[in-house]
């Protein structure tokens, strides 16, 4: 993938690919990992003010995507609509995003849903159809692979980098998850037990020199990284489950 996003149709952009480090820690440690952002010799500099991130992730019937993440699957895809606000009942400027993974690298393809969607009081069957006829023809394959809405979660998201943009930090509180296998209209009122987390990641793209660094600083974390998935630890939170 090069630099910058590109675009794979009129519609759909495909963002960088880049490597992952997730750091999973329980909440008494945020005051900790705030201190260590703040001191940390890479200089992390708050590039964007703190918001609200929601999104409604989609599987299929047999949960392929889940499994495929449980099994650490080398080649991989998941499918989300993710909007930003306070507002988990009115998905505003919503956009629709594959995430795919290939070994280490991951990237998404993304495009606008075009429209808001009301989350709330609405019937999934509704809501299932104001996003295919918004999206149309831009994701022939996304919502038949992937048609069913299996969870709806939130976080709190801080975001920092490194004074010249190569390396991201982002810091995700307040994690909240809400099961929909089981109901005809959104579930936003019902969260799982997601527990006592909060979730350090850092993200670089896949040249050498960005990912030795990113490796160095991974390195003299005070503890170590680890696989976490907020898709799968909040269907495995559901009390069904």
């Amino acid at each position: 993938m090069t630099v910058g996003a590109t675009q794979l149709t009129a519609s759909v952009t495909v963002t960088p690919s880049r490597v992952e480090a997730k750091v999973p820690l329980p909440c008494h440690l945020l005051g900790d990992v705030r201190a260590w952002v703040r001191l940390h010799p890479a200089q992390w500099r708050r590039t964007y003010p703190p918001r609200q991130v929601n999104n409604v992730y989609f599987d299929t019937p047999d949960y392929a995507g889940l499994n495929a993440n449980l099994a650490g699957v080398p080649e991989r895809s998941k499918l989300r609509m993710r909007w930003y606000g306070c507002d988990l009942g009115q998905a505003q400027t919503p956009q629709l995003e594959l995430k795919r993974k290939r070994g280490l690298a991951g990237w998404k393809e993304v495009v606008p849903v075009g429209e808001d969607l009301n989350m709330e009081g609405e019937r999934w069957p509704d809501i299932l159809r104001a996003l295919w006829a918004a999206v149309g023809e831009r994701v022939p394959n996304w919502l038949a692979r992937f048609p069913h809405p299996v969870l709806i979660n939130s976080y709190w998201r801080e975001y920092y980098a490194t004074p010249d943009g190569a390396i991201r930090l982002t810091v995700d509180t307040d994690l909240q998850a809400y099961d929909q296998r089981s109901s005809s209209r959104p579930n936003l009122h019902r969260p799982a037990r997601m527990g006592d987390v909060i979730v350090v990641e850092l993200k670089a793209g896949t040249d050498d020199e960005v990912t030795q660094r990113l490796a160095d600083i991974v390195s003299a974390l005070p503890t170590r990284v680890d696989r976490f998935s907020k898709y799968v630890r909040g269907v495995m939170a559901a009390p069904d489950l």
